[in-house]
């Protein structure tokens, strides 16, 4: 269990076949990397709401590659959540080496309906506890 702080994170150690010619972390692997900390997050977060798992589409992904990141140095990956809409949320991804920000990531997530496909407007339960994790300053 993540615990009630607002700004979450998980540590990810890379792997060899992570790198690309240059010697860095390949850009795929930075999305994957965010990817399991947004994940995490969220099924830690609303897993036992509503029979399950959510299912979300991710509508918008972008990555700001701010600095290099190494093989055989850990990875800090924290997570938050920046802003919650009618039927979708904002998560947004930091990634750290050595405590210096090496990429940003923002992801827009849109709640759908399992059984008709389509958005749906977030449950009121839902949209609660997403706003009492919202930190519209961590950007």
């Amino acid at each position: 269990m993540w615990g009630s702080v607002k700004v979450r994170s998980i540590n990810i150690r890379p792997r060899f076949s992570e790198t690309d010619a240059l010697g860095h972390i390949n850009n795929t692997a930075v999305a994957v990397w965010f990817e399991a900390g947004r994940v995490e997050y969220i099924d830690d977060l609303l897993a036992e709401m509503h029979g399950g798992a959510p299912s979300w589409v991710m509508a918008t992904q972008t990555l700001d590659y701010v600095a290099e990141n190494f093989f055989g140095v850990d990875v800090r990956v924290d997570v938050a959540i920046t802003k919650v809409g009618r039927s979708s949320f904002t998560v947004v991804c930091r990634m750290y080496q050595n405590d210096n920000l090496t990429v940003k990531a923002s992801s827009v997530l849109v709640f759908v309906d399992k059984k008709t496909r389509k958005s749906s407007p977030l449950p009121d339960d839902m949209r609660a506890l997403l706003e009492s994790e919202l930190d519209p300053d961590w950007l």
